[in-house]
């Protein structure tokens, strides 16, 4: 008995704690780093958010941040009033940028846009993170 309710507990949590493993997004980025130890940076946007877009259009594309970004990363982008957004992954404004490792664990989350130096700093400061 007690090892039947220890298999629904595992299951039960396996099930509530998988929610960003079953996004088809986050599903094809895991496959498109292959072997590479990347992680998933997902941000959250609007189509009416300028900052968003700064960071999108500026701040990825600057000739310093893109290079690492790509090297060490891998984009997927989320409108808030459009995506399904996956559970635990809440924003309080956006652009809202959260790190996430190739198994589903949350690593670090991001509020707001900064210029391309700043930006290059965390991503650095993120990925040295294990």
């Amino acid at each position: 008995m007690l090892k039947s309710f220890i298999l629904i507990c595992v299951a039960v949590v396996a099930l509530w704690g998988g929610t960003i493993q079953n996004d088809d997004q986050f599903k094809a980025a895991v496959t498109s780093m292959g072997s590479d130890n990347k992680l998933v940076l997902m941000i959250y946007t609007t189509d009416d958010c300028p900052e968003c877009a700064y960071m999108k259009q500026k701040v990825f594309h600057d000739k310093a941040v893109e290079p690492y970004l790509n090297h060490n990363f891998v984009v997927i982008e989320k409108n808030v009033h459009k995506s399904k957004l996956p559970d635990r992954y809440d924003f309080f404004g956006i652009p809202t940028m959260f790190f996430i490792d190739k198994t589903g664990n949350k690593k670090e989350m991001l509020v707001g846009s900064k210029r391309s130096q700043p930006f290059l700093a965390e991503l650095r400061r993120i990925r040295g993170m294990k």
